[in-house]
């Protein structure tokens, strides 16, 4: 009695070969965020960003400024974003100062969703709206000199010090020239 030839067939796992090997470009990719010269840009990272607009106010506005630091956008979705800003508000912050980090519930879609309701709240408001024959008249880069625009004008603040004493500078004034609003106007 013969036994019959089984064939052998060689087990071949197709999950081995459709497999994505990633290394450090997993942390990497999200640094870029915090270290923008890990990609050779020479520019702040959004915690630097943060300490400079922080530094341009007094002590007290600051304090009310890290009580509603907002993150939303798709990079925020990266693990760990709102710990790492936590992390990153704790170095830059007095000891025991305390700060509230929220994460937007859509980050991906809130800034459309800001920009709908603005939109609806200004239905009427002609003045934040293009007509199509304005447009046509004054073509797209009136857009950019628009009184609705997102045109980047840079200014010079001055400093905390030269703040203060401006403040007292002009409390003195006002107060030694006696006069009503109309007049130093």
């Amino acid at each position: 009695v013969e036994k019959p030839v089984t064939t052998v067939q060689p087990v071949f796992n197709l999950a081995a070969y459709h497999q994505l090997f990633v290394g450090t470009e997993r942390i990497r990719a999200p640094e870029i965020i915090f270290q923008p010269s890990l990609i050779g840009e020479e520019q702040a990272g959004i915690a630097e960003t943060l300490q400079y607009i922080l530094d341009r106010y007094p002590k007290d506005v600051q304090e009310t400024l890290v009580q509603n630091v907002f993150l939303t956008g798709g990079n925020t979705m990266y693990p760990g974003m709102k710990a790492r800003m936590e992390k990153e508000l704790l170095e830059m912050r007095p000891f025991q100062s305390s700060f509230q980090v929220q994460l937007a519930s859509n980050p991906v879609l809130d800034a459309w969703y800001g920009a709908r309701d603005w939109a609806l709240d200004h239905l009427d408001d002609n003045e934040v709206w293009i007509t199509r024959k304005e447009y046509e008249e004054k073509g797209g880069e009136y857009l950019k000199e628009h009184r609705a625009s997102n045109i980047y004008v840079p200014i010079r603040l001055p400093k905390q010090a030269s703040r203060s004493s401006d403040a007292q500078a002009s409390s003195k004034g006002s107060a030694a020239g006696g006069g009503g609003a109309g007049e130093q106007a």
